[in-house]
């Protein structure tokens, strides 16, 4: 697999993660256990930190990489990407300057942009935008372009989205 540094940062990657050989992870970007990394997916922390928490899902072709801040037209400086403990990240999808927070997923070809937060438990819809800024909360369910809250996610919902990877209840 190509893990590449970059700017002196090298990528941490737990012993007990699997990281698919045809993955990209360049920079400063922390792997945490029992995390998966498949095919195609590019994890690039070049211009920001890039951290992803324990028994996470990164799937095929996810492009996970750091925003910009900007005032006015000055670039000030860049968002990291905090990606929480049992969060699935479904194919396709791009996370940019953001933080999806613990139990939540991320639906095929969604895009979470700059500053945006994912609240805890939540999931955001196929093809979903969820715009720069944007503060999702707990346990939502989001969907459209832009993202907007369509209902709650309830108790076996949740459960679900935690044991996604495993398929027991914890």
């Amino acid at each position: 697999m190509p893990v590449l540094s970059y700017k002196g940062k090298s990528p941490k990657i737990h012993k007990h993660a699997i990281v698919s050989p045809l993955a990209v992870i360049i920079g400063d970007v922390e792997i945490s256990e029992e995390t998966t990394v498949f095919p195609g997916a590019v994890i690039r922390g070049d211009v920001a930190k890039i951290t992803i928490g324990r028994c996470s899902n990164i799937q095929d072709n996810v492009v996970i990489h750091g925003g910009d801040i900007y005032e006015g037209d000055n670039l000030k400086g860049h968002l990291p990407v905090e990606i929480g403990d049992y969060v699935t990240v479904a194919h396709g999808s791009v996370d940019h300057g953001s933080k999806i927070e613990d139990v939540s997923m991320i639906g095929i070809r969604a895009t979470v942009f700059d500053g945006s937060t994912v609240g805890e438990g939540s999931i955001v819809g196929l093809n979903a935008a969820v715009l720069e800024n944007t503060k999702i909360p707990k346990r939502s369910v989001v969907a459209g372009i832009p993202a907007k809250v369509i209902k709650a996610v309830d108790d076996v919902t949740y459960s679900r989205i935690r044991n996604t990877l495993y398929g027991t209840v914890s």
